[in-house]
């Protein structure tokens, strides 16, 4: 009896916990169509405006963002549920796309010059 106690107490504490990690492919926002996001798409279009991300480079991590997407909804729409083995791939592919975000937004190439106007 304890053991079935202790059991469905462990399973209503997992389900309570959210479902993944910001960050790691599985955590972010919903935006009510039950497809997730990172914020990914912001922060490029906010590297564009703001100068920062120069056309071509903004276009490499378009397709970087939409592959992603792709991937993203393709995983959790299969049915099937998201295995460990796509968790992780989603996961690498989002943090390989957080990093070269920043890389991006922190590299001298600018397009717009610094300076006087």
């Amino acid at each position: 009896m304890k053991r079935l106690v202790l059991g469905m107490v462990f399973g209503l504490a997992m389900l309570a916990q959210p479902y993944g990690r910001p960050g790691y492919g599985g955590g972010g926002y919903s935006d009510g169509r039950g497809v997730r996001g990172n914020g990914f798409a912001e922060r490029i279009s906010r590297g564009e405006r703001m100068g920062l991300i120069t056309p071509r480079e903004a276009r490499k991590l378009w397709d970087m963002e939409r592959r992603l997407r792709f991937e993203t909804e393709r995983a959790y729409r299969s049915g099937y549920g998201v295995s460990p083995r796509e968790r992780d791939r989603l996961a690498e592919m989002s943090a390989r796309l957080d990093r070269e975000i920043s890389r991006q937004m922190r590299d001298d190439e600018r397009m717009y010059p610094r300076g006087r106007w």
